[in-house]
């Protein structure tokens, strides 16, 4: 059964440590010649999401590359040039409509196993109309993580530098409320995503959590051969 919710996918980073060899951080190959964006992309319509919006660095993807993008039905594309995070967030929202239902909005650098993945779309799946959800993890593995504190029931309680009892993994469930609120906050001159999830826990914004072991942010080239390794340890789940 195909997912209710839409999916939006934050790939316009500038990612210079990986540019050189890909082009762009997304095209970065990963795992048997597949890129982050393949392998995200087919994982995504294995678990039934029907709508996909890619935001990719205009600047990074020349015509010629934009024609030899993955493409898949349901699938499209925003070419921007985005100074954030948050800013490509703002543009998918606007792109996508926040009044059409909720969206998954994930990192294309973002790396977990197939079970975890699939996990964690079935939970949004699942929830309450108005309530957001993260994905989170115990294992560090960003240079500058944003640490979370949760509750008894499971819900974010605080987003934050100081240390917590786990980091945020790139993915977030937003209802339409927690949307307005993104598009409010880059109005307001708001320029980092933490600052955003900041906000929406401080304004006691429903937001559920859902923890997995272990995810790998790939910012490194070092880190591609990290993130294959990672995968390859869960034989006949690498797609």
């Amino acid at each position: 059964m195909a997912n209710k919710f839409r999916v939006g996918i934050l790939g316009a980073g500038l990612g210079s440590r990986l540019n050189s060899s890909a082009g762009a951080k997304p095209l970065a190959p990963v795992l048997e010649g597949r890129s982050l964006l393949e392998l995200l992309l087919t994982r995504l319509r294995k678990n039934g999401v029907q709508e996909i919006v890619c935001a990719l660095r205009a600047e990074q993807i020349t015509k010629e590359m934009r024609g030899l993008l993955p493409n898949a039905p349901g699938l499209s594309y925003l070419f921007v040039d985005t100074e954030s995070s948050l800013h490509t967030l703002a543009e998918l929202i606007r792109k996508m409509g926040s009044a059409r239902g909720p969206v998954l909005f994930t990192m294309a650098d973002t790396v977990m196993l197939p079970d975890d993945f699939a996990g964690f779309l079935q939970f949004c799946a699942s929830l309450e109309p108005g309530i957001n959800a993260v994905l989170l993890t115990p294992f560090v593995d960003d240079e500058k993580p944003l640490w979370v504190d949760v509750d008894a029931d499971g819900s974010v309680t605080r987003f934050g530098a100081e240390k917590g009892s786990f980091v945020t993994s790139g993915m977030y469930f937003l209802s339409h409320s927690a949307m307005e609120t993104a598009l409010e906050e880059v109005a307001a001159g708001t320029h980092k995503m933490r600052n955003f999830l900041s906000k929406i826990a401080e304004k006691k914004f429903p937001i559920k959590s859902f923890v997995v072991t272990k995810t790998i942010d790939v910012d490194h080239p070092s880190d591609l051969e990290k993130a294959a390794q990672f995968l390859r340890t869960d034989q006949g789940q690498t797609s």
